[in-house]
């Protein structure tokens, strides 16, 4: 969601003289007629753009331009900044895909200079790609900045919507619709995004051929003004989520083995990441344009913030509020299009703190249970947002086998590559990730299980725990790759075992049960699993997430005897190798701030008769 990525370009640079000179390029583009024996001028993209050769494409700017505004209004009314990058030479209609940047971005993100075998205008338009770039609205020209605000009476409301299938989903539908009137594009377009991006990605995707209108109903895609038939033909979505709830708010429900329903990822409310919370919303509102408080209820990303760092107790409000993350901003309360999602290629990152696999997973979970046959395939390894530590080789991987899966789909009309592509985190920074492995499915990865076992009760509290360590572990700007001390902790639950010489590969993320006898209010439990070095001095961790009871979210002591649950929840899955004479440690706290947001009650959990099953893999 973080404007954060390693494909970032420094805007092009060149004399606006040379674009408006080039005007004259625009005559060239010209598509075959019926009989193909005749060609005729195409107009100017959206009427309005500036074309001409540029990096060796060709390349029409809109926006803001030497005083002309040449931003393209959408379905209703919002000026949107878009450039057109065409191939150098072919004819029109050309294959369509459409960049989508991160939070707090622009158009420029996906904008290069070179043809670098990277997700970009020049690399794609080079492989024979009408490429789509664009500012969200909210962002950038497309009233983000003040000044794209001035005399601009449309962007009066053209806000932030975070990701809505009926505003910013519905723009690249639209734009894209736009282009195939106008004969630029053919009707069943690719689309790919990054964080921000990413997550509309797959909202996309699982719209397919349908859109949203803005009272929620689900009508035919359609070109706007010849009604062509169009499909999101293939997608790509680079560390997307599925369910904004899940991701930023999770409560331990979600499941990487089976399907879990949109329900159970917002009840009971989780715990808030609220490190990421107040990045994300520092960065929306310093590069965008947000709605003022209670004007726009189901996009009040100020609001919303507040009752973040407010948190408990939760009301009618807030209860709302995660409704409508689910239903308007996530693919996973969208209904299933007939035969599935449109053919979807996920990568995310093992040591993602925003959106973890499991976001990758559940989508995935949700095609196959409603009998999908479209292609998936998933890339996990260690790029994405922090921890994530993005290495370049990973990141060319990631890009090649992207753009791979797009181009057999639209360019070569072939079956993509499908599957599971994992490539294990390691440390240091400057250590290569770990061989890549391929299997059919998620679940073919899988080598068997271990157990770690505690039946006797220990106890969590809400004040438990070392602060130093929780603070270590702040996935937004501390490094994942550091060794912090190992000393048993107050108020937790600690199970542990020892490594034997062939070391152990956790693939996967640790499945906890557990018994649960609670008093107090508010109460929430934070998983951590370690892997401690010999001698038990320092441990570095492998996985971690956080889960909410059902019990006592109520203000006040919980009255009589403890209130009991068996409860079962499921870290973020890692790819990690345990090394010979360490030890796997897993640690229950009951709190973990920053990252996580600490209670706003005192509570103490009896944990008794925890099994926890890590997932095993092999080379």
């Amino acid at each position: 969601m973080t404007a954060r990525s390693p494909r970032c370009h420094a805007p092009p640079a060149g004399p606006q003289a040379i674009l408006v000179a080039a005007l004259v390029i625009v005559s060239l583009l010209v598509v075959p007629s019926p009989s193909g024996a005749a060609r005729s001028p195409l107009p100017p993209p959206f009427d309005r753009l500036v074309c001409g050769p540029r990096f060796g494409v060709t390349f029409c700017q809109g926006g803001l331009v030497a005083g002309a505004d040449r931003r393209v209004p959408s379905f209703d009314g919002v000026p949107i900044d878009a450039d057109l990058t065409l191939p150098a030479s072919g004819r029109a209609p050309y294959p369509l895909i459409v960049l989508l940047h991160g939070l707090g971005g622009n158009k420029l993100e996906a904008e290069s200079t070179k043809n670098d075998g990277a997700l970009d205008n020049v690399t794609l338009a080079s492989d024979g790609w009408a490429v789509l770039t664009y500012s969200a609205r909210g962002f950038g020209e497309s009233c983000g900045t003040a000044l794209s605000r001035e005399n601009a009476p449309a962007c009066a409301k053209g806000w932030v919507h975070l990701a809505d299938e009926r505003y910013e989903v519905r723009d690249t539908q639209y734009l894209a619709g736009m282009l195939v009137d106008e004969g630029y594009a053919r009707p069943g377009i690719a689309v790919s995004g990054v964080s921000y991006g990413g997550g509309q990605t797959l909202e996309l995707a699982m719209l397919k051929n349908r859109m949203v209108l803005p009272d929620g109903k689900l009508v035919p895609f359609l070109s706007p003004a010849r009604h062509i038939a169009m499909t999101i033909a293939a997608a790509y979505a680079m560390w997307p989520w599925e369910d904004l709830d899940t991701a930023l708010i999770p409560n331990g429900r979600l499941s990487t083995a089976a399907p879990t329903p949109a329900k159970s990822d917002r009840s009971p409310i989780g715990v808030a990441k609220e490190e990421w919370d107040a990045v994300l919303y520092a960065a929306a509102n310093a590069a965008g344009f947000l709605p003022p408080a209670g004007v726009d209820p189901q996009s009040d990303l100020t609001s919303w913030e507040r009752a973040t760092v407010a948190g408990e107790p939760f009301g009618a409000a807030e209860s709302a509020a995660v409704e409508d993350l689910q239903r308007y901003k996530s693919a996973i309360a969208i209904p299933m299009a007939k035969g599935g999602p449109a053919p979807t290629a996920i990568q995310s990152g093992w040591t993602d703190s925003l959106f973890p696999v499991s976001e990758a997973l559940h989508f995935a979970n949700d095609a196959a249970a409603a009998g999908s046959r479209s292609p998936i395939l998933l890339v996990f390894d260690d790029v994405g947002h922090p921890w994530a530590q993005d290495k370049a080789a990973d990141v060319a991987f990631n890009d090649e086998s992207g753009i791979g899966f797009l181009n057999a789909i639209v360019l070569h009309h072939r079956r993509p590559r499908t599957g599971v592509l994992v490539r294990a985190q390691s440390c240091p920074a400057t250590a290569p990730s770990g061989p890549t492995v391929a299997a059919r499915s998620w679940a073919a990865l899988g080598r068997g299980t271990t157990e770690l076992v505690g039946r006797p009760v220990q106890r969590v509290t809400s004040g438990g725990g070392d602060p130093e360590v929780a603070a270590a572990l702040d996935g937004v700007s501390r490094p994942l790759c550091a060794n912090l001390p190992a000393a048993s902790e107050p108020g937790t639950a600690t199970y542990s075992m020892r490594v034997g010489r062939s070391g152990l590969h956790v693939l996967g993320g640790a499945r906890i049960t557990a018994e649960l006898a609670v008093t107090g209010s508010y109460p929430e439990l934070v998983g951590r699993l370690w892997d401690v070095a010999p001698g038990g001095a320092t441990r570095q961790i492998i996985e971690l997430g956080a889960f909410r009871p059902s019990l006592d979210q109520s203000p006040g002591p919980t009255p009589g005897a403890p209130q009991t649950e068996r409860i079962s929840f499921e870290l973020p899955p890692n790819d990690y190798v345990v090394a010979p004479g360490h030890a796997l440690e897993l640690e229950l706290v009951g709190a973990n701030a920053p990252f996580f947001r600490r209670s706003n009650g005192v509570f103490s959990i009896a944990v008794s008769d925890l099994v926890a099953m890590i997932p095993l893999g092999g080379r």
